[in-house]
């Protein structure tokens, strides 16, 4: 019953997502995984995305590679337990700031957007919270768009707008502005 994950680590489990994050402390699963959890994409994802906060080597587990990405914002993210399975997993909140952190593991702006287009419910002071702790004005100016875009939460007088102009989209140059956002889009 017991199962190798990698050296010097063994599971019961046969949980995929139980098991890539609870290897390494701290850790969460984000990106398109987490969408894909969330019911935001159809998507199946070959790759499981683990954030941790030190840089590790991919693992094969079950057919699937699981990749640990490194960021320095460990943090946002709860326990969620499924047929005694444990695993931890990115805040809504937390996974829209993901999504533009590492654009590159979600996919293509589409899946970005459903994220942003699906959440149901989305805490506008945890996200203001968390946008503070990122202190990235590029990343709160894009969120406060989309947020305002598909949710209709506006957070433009709770954040800084510097008089520069970003573009929206990480995949593609927008040739549209948005005035209020100084974006691209």
């Amino acid at each position: 019953k017991l199962k190798r994950i990698t050296k010097g680590v063994y599971s019961t489990s046969d949980d995929l997502f139980s098991v890539a994050s609870n290897i390494y402390y701290p850790s969460y699963i984000s990106f398109l995984t987490a969408s894909y959890l969330y019911g935001f994409t159809e998507t199946i994802p070959i790759r499981v995305y683990i954030v941790t906060s030190k840089l590790h080597k991919a693992i094969e587990f079950m057919g699937y590679t699981i990749e640990f990405i490194p960021l320095s914002s460990v943090w946002g993210y709860h326990k969620e337990e499924k047929e005694k399975h444990i695993m931890f997993i990115a805040d809504i909140e937390k996974l829209m700031i993901d999504a533009f952190l590492r654009p590159d593991k979600m996919g293509n702006f589409i899946e970005i957007e459903n994220v942003f287009r699906m959440a149901e419910k989305v805490d506008e002071n945890k996200i203001i919270e968390y946008l503070k702790k990122i202190n990235s004005e590029i990343i709160s100016r894009k969120v406060g768009y989309m947020l305002e875009k598909h949710k209709g939460i506006d957070i433009y007088e709770k954040i800084e707008i510097s008089r520069n102009y970003y573009y929206l989209n990480p995949f593609k140059k927008g040739n549209k502005i948005d005035k209020k956002w100084r974006m691209f889009i």
